[in-house]
């Protein structure tokens, strides 16, 4: 169904940049393409957003060939991430202007609550020490190395809980590890959940541990320290960038599980203040990261060919 669904997503940005000043395209490839094609037509400009994966595929032959024209006739791009830009310079692809723009956080939906009443809305215990990850549980988001971390954690502090807030294809994987682990009734698996509710586990827990393998830049690190929350963030990729070490966290390998539980301890022993981690995340606020986006959408849309005007 894919390539009908992108013909489809085509055909209407097509007839729609007619009526517009520039084409906002997020992913290089294929919605790069779909935007490059649409922006032909209508001749306006055209910007793009690398998320992550798409710089990742740029290793593929087929897809960097394919990315490669897009990329290449943008008026602008944007990464999430330093950590991204630094991967699209290093592809040696040619590259128009590139600007380093965060997704941003929702400072209203992510502020810090309070902590009891969040755990009486979900049904945990009162007192008890919270970890929590919130992520696809995927072989990227290192589940299965938290839990190995988590396992030092609770040897430490018995009454400790771990929340992962997600779901995908080690689910299995990951409720067999904490049975293994004699972790069973210490981790708590709601799955999936709306991005609503995400702020009453952010409030609810005592630390947030992002600890993916790579991590593009990791939204989910803003939304915890927005709402007062300290991370264990992996120095992996971008979220280094963005959680300051020791002011609202620490960075960690996120491969080495006795460096995770180390920090964690740490964390829950000593954690900053609400107000330290919430100051962490206020310059990436959605108002401050869109105006950003906006800047650049503007000066694109005013490098806009103008008609020549008719002759006498």
């Amino acid at each position: 169904r894919t390539p009908a669904k992108y013909a489809s997503l085509g055909a209407r940005a097509a007839r729609r940049a007619r009526r517009a000043d520039v084409v906002y395209a997020h992913f290089l490839f294929p919605t790069g393409a779909v935007a490059a094609a649409a922006a032909r037509v209508a001749r306006i400009p055209y910007v793009l957003t690398a998320h992550g994966q798409d710089v990742r595929n740029l290793s593929r032959g087929l897809v960097r060939r394919a990315s490669a024209g897009p990329v290449r006739g943008a008026d602008a791009l944007i990464a999430g991430s330093e950590h991204l830009a630094q991967g699209l310079r290093a592809t040696g692809l040619d590259l128009p202007p590139v600007s380093v723009i965060d997704m941003g956080v929702d400072l209203e939906r992510f502020a810090p609550g309070d902590r009891g009443a969040a755990r009486g809305r979900l049904g945990l215990p009162a007192d008890a020490p919270l970890v929590l990850a919130v992520g696809g549980l995927t072989e990227r988001k290192n589940p299965l190395g938290l839990l190995q971390a988590f396992a030092r954690v609770r040897a430490a502090l018995p009454a400790a809980l771990l929340a992962l807030v997600g779901d995908g294809p080690l689910a299995g994987a990951v409720d067999a590890g904490a049975r293994r682990l004699g972790l069973a009734r210490a981790v708590v698996r709601p799955g999936a959940v709306p991005h609503a509710a995400v702020a009453d586990w952010m409030a609810a827990c005592d630390v947030l541990a992002l600890v993916s393998r790579v991590e593009p830049l990791g939204v989910v690190a803003l939304e915890a320290m927005a709402s007062g929350r300290p991370v264990v963030a992996t120095r992996e990729g971008g979220t280094a960038e963005v959680v300051p070490d020791p002011g609202a966290g620490r960075v960690v390998d996120p491969l080495d599980p006795g460096a995770v539980a180390t920090a964690i301890l740490a964390l829950l022993g000593d954690p900053p203040s609400p107000g330290a981690c919430r100051a962490a995340a206020a310059p990436h606020a959605l108002p401050r990261q869109a105006a950003r986006v906006a800047a650049v959408l503007e000066a694109a849309a005013a490098r806009r060919p103008q008609p020549e005007a008719p002759s006498a």
